[in-house]
């Protein structure tokens, strides 16, 4: 009897205590030329781990399509401003590598969100929809 107390006891903290490790972030972003594309992109980092995971969704999609950390840099451009972090993830759709999204923030302020489509080479500006986001997701 004490072993399934614990077990479940165990089975009830357990979660309390790895959440605690694991922050999120939602962005919900608007294209900048054309017809106005709109995107959420979450992200998930535990820092026990250092383990980094995002999706995007598209507005009109059904699917959220999962994203690579490939490369996440800081640098210092002043003494008395935050810190610039450049990241940068790899689109997966369908098994490969389709494009990649960079994004640039100071702090919490996003200055620049820019997609990649791998195989036609072409890019698309974003920016910060400030307005969209309402209780952790994006509202269009």
């Amino acid at each position: 009897m004490l072993i399934k107390s614990t077990f479940a006891t165990a089975l009830f903290l357990l979660p309390l205590v790895a959440s605690a490790e694991v922050t999120s972030e939602t962005f919900c972003f608007t294209s900048t030329s054309g017809k106005p594309i709109n995107l959420e992109m979450r992200t998930y980092y535990d820092a026990s781990s250092k383990f980094s995971s995002a999706f995007v969704k598209y507005q009109n999609s059904k699917q959220p399509i999962p994203l690579v950390l490939a490369n996440s840099e800081g640098e210092s451009l002043s003494k008395d401003a935050p810190d610039q972090e450049t990241t940068t993830w790899i689109e997966i759709y369908n098994g490969q590598a389709t494009g990649q999204y960079e994004m640039i923030t100071h702090g919490t302020d996003v200055s620049s969100m820019v997609y990649t489509n791998k195989k036609k080479n072409q890019t698309t500006g974003f920016l910060l929809n400030t307005n969209a986001i309402a209780q952790g997701v994006c509202k269009w």
